[in-house]
């Protein structure tokens, strides 16, 4: 058997360290992406559970305006919000006529604290 000539070598060599670097870059990817899913666990379990209730009514009530993720959709991104609380409170209850429902019928005085909270979290 012949070995391959000097051309061959050289681009078998490179194709190799491109595959090696491939795969490199792709379990640094992984590796990456798997600890920003950790820390947001993490994260997670750390919310107190006032945040957590305020997250839960927010996804229940919220959401199909603003988002899952409350950066907004019809309704707008509520993340850093510079609003008082007692602002977001008459907000929530009382609404934005044409632009969102009140829900001072709905949703208890805890509960508009438990989404406050929530949305004090967002940063």
């Amino acid at each position: 058997m012949r070995a391959p000539g000097p051309a061959k070598a050289a681009l078998c060599a490179g194709a190799s360290a491109i595959c090696i670097l491939g795969g490199t870059l792709a379990l640094a990817d992984y590796a990456q992406k798997k600890s920003a899913k950790s820390s947001l666990n993490s994260i997670k379990s750390l919310q107190s559970p006032l945040v957590a209730q305020g997250q839960h009514l927010f996804l229940m009530n919220c959401a199909h305006c603003h988002g899952d993720d409350a950066r907004g959709d019809e309704g707008p991104d509520l993340h850093g919000l510079r609003k008082t609380d007692a602002r977001l409170s008459a907000l929530i209850n009382n609404g934005i006529k044409g632009e969102m429902p009140r829900f001072n019928q709905k949703l208890s005085e805890a509960d508009v604290q438990a989404l406050i909270a929530f949305l004090n979290s967002l940063k």
